[in-house]
């Protein structure tokens, strides 16, 4: 099957074509801390059928949205299955949600059913949900007393409906019952192109919003991601990223589908897990935010023989570090990548063969049929000529942010382009670099300064193991750079000698002002640096999980 054809699938169609062909075969193995649980796609496709009628049977429908609050967890991938054969749209919940998101992202989508963990470290989900949710509705509340989710279903007539006629959360065993009884229901007609999922982003507004995500474009995203690796249905692949992330629900769930290999999911992300599971299950292949290889990279028990196995994977971060990952982790054929929520994850990315400087400075090229081009004051920018905004047209895009028009114009244009807000250049061989975030961009004195190349020159600093730069307040020129620094184990660098290689290297305006030793990073569970944290934790002087430097 090719990427183009699968277009013409959903993810439940497609769901269906491989439980016919590879029944018995693990597509998805959920692991964490005291249990496991292997998915098959025999067993995949009858979950998500008894599912999707019991959704059916609570009243969900083609465009109601069912809401997910858990870790790495089977019910994420029944549930997208389920969602798909019957035309509704599964919702993410970030885990990390307090009242006010939470508040936010479930008055907007209103959903007709939310699946929930019944707790996080001890913390009843409950008593987040119930205050967060809208005082004029009443959705299905379906409880899982656990990650390892049930596979038989209990009799009907105990789970919760979406008129709210019980009080209490049924069970998954009972929600999942009441499918199992049913029979003979009718199932709507879903198109590829119908929204699927809605993926929440952040970006720099107050409040998320909600990019809707078709089955068509997910598919063939994550399939073309997958050829660029070299994965084959012979791989075991050890994914670092949250289910409720886009590199979850879309970049796993769906490699699973169109690739055919088996997918590793951790409960939650750590070194430790990632050590275990690689380790156990001898991957193949991996996924790795840069946070995630510095800190396994820098982990007291990194040991090189633990990734024996791994040759294929993809990473983010700084060409000094992929560099690293592939000696000190010798995983050779690692690839980089560039992708956002927006055009369903994957945009550019690195084929494994291609030659190593562009797999360590680039990310690589637009996957095909895909347009990537540099816009500036909405013209295009020739080849290598200087930096602009990285805009993207084609077959991956949204369809737009949910109920919010406005924002869907600002962000889409009228020629098609997805306008992303990052700053970068393409050379004469189709290749992106990636600058940094317009919007990051730190401007002393009405100068630009990228906080990647800042960071990329400290990373290059025997003795140091991550950074991070940001932008922080300063009466005479509004805004200078400070960084946040990692040592490496044993280093004994310091600020004064930061600074001091710094004002070798660049101009004194990108020089930064200030420098924090950290021992530890405020991060999201996809793995990406919280800078926004940094910046705060300066703001209002609160170091508690930080060193300032002398």
């Amino acid at each position: 099957m090719t990427g183009e054809e699968l277009l013409s699938h959903t993810w439940w169609s497609l769901l269906t074509a491989r439980a016919a062909e590879s029944p018995d075969r693990v597509a998805l193995h959920f692991s964490g801390p005291g249990w496991d649980q292997p998915l098959r796609f025999g067993e995949w496709h009858r979950l998500a059928a008894e599912a999707s009628a019991a959704l059916s049977a609570a009243g969900v429908g083609p465009g109601d949205m069912v809401a997910v609050l858990c870790p790495g967890s089977a019910v994420w991938p029944i549930l997208q299955a389920a969602c798909s054969r019957v035309g509704a749209v599964l919702v993410p919940l970030n885990s990390r949600y307090r009242l006010d998101e939470l508040s936010y992202v479930l008055g907007l989508t209103r959903p007709k059913a939310i699946f929930y963990i019944a707790a996080i470290r001890d913390e009843p989900i409950i008593d987040r949900l119930t205050p967060a949710l809208p005082p004029d509705t009443a959705p299905a509340l379906i409880e899982l007393a656990a990650p390892r989710v049930e596979t038989t279903g209990t009799r009907p007539g105990t789970a919760a409906s979406a008129d709210g006629s019980t009080s209490r959360p049924a069970t998954w065993a009972a929600f999942l019952g009441t499918g199992s009884q049913a029979s003979g229901a009718a199932t709507p007609e879903v198109s590829p192109a119908d929204p699927v999922l809605m993926q929440f982003t952040s970006g720099t507004t107050a409040f998320p919003k909600g990019a809707l995500l078709g089955s068509a474009s997910t598919l063939r995203a994550t399939y073309e991601l997958g050829v660029r690796m070299g994965l084959t249905p012979d791989d075991v692949m050890y994914s670092t990223q949250p289910m409720y992330h886009v590199g979850g629900s879309v970049a796993t769930t769906l490699m699973a589908l169109t690739i055919g290999c088996t997918m590793i999911v951790p409960e939650r992300y750590s070194p430790e897990e990632t050590f275990r599971l690689v380790r156990e299950h001898r991957c193949t292949a991996r996924t790795g935010q840069a946070a995630m290889y510095a800190m396994e990279l820098a982990h007291p028990d990194f040991d090189p023989a633990i990734f024996a196995t791994v040759t294929k994977g993809w990473s983010g971060g700084s060409a000094e570090l992929k560099q690293a990952v592939i000696e000190r982790m010798d995983i050779p054929h690692l690839v980089s990548m560039y992708g956002l929520t927006e055009s369903s994850s994957s945009t550019t990315v690195c084929a494994w063969h291609d030659p190593l400087e562009a797999r360590l400075a680039s990310c690589g090229r637009a996957l095909p049929g895909l347009e990537v081009a540099i816009l500036e004051d909405g013209r295009m920018r020739d080849r290598d000529t200087g930096l602009g905004e990285i805009c993207v047209r084609g077959w991956a895009l949204m369809a737009g942010y949910f109920s919010d028009a406005a924002a869907t114009r600002a962000t889409i244009d009228a020629d098609g382009w997805l306008h992303t807000g990052d700053l970068g250049r393409i050379d004469d061989q189709g290749y992106l670099y990636f600058v940094d975030r317009i919007k990051e961009m730190i401007k002393p004195g009405g100068e630009n300064v990228s906080p990647a190349e800042v960071e990329r020159v400290i990373l290059s600093f025997p003795g140091v193991n991550q950074v991070a730069v940001v932008g922080i307040p300063d009466e005479r020129l509004g805004e200078v750079p400070a960084a946040f620094v990692e040592r490496a184990p044993g280093a004994a660098i310091e600020a004064a000698e930061i600074i001091e290689r710094c004002a070798a290297r660049m101009a004194r305006f990108k020089v930064p002002r200030e420098v924090v030793f950290v021992t530890s990073w405020p991060l999201t569970e996809s793995g990406k640096i919280l800078k926004r944290e940094l910046r705060d934790s300066l703001a209002r002087g609160d170091l508690g999980w930080v060193g300032r430097s002398g």
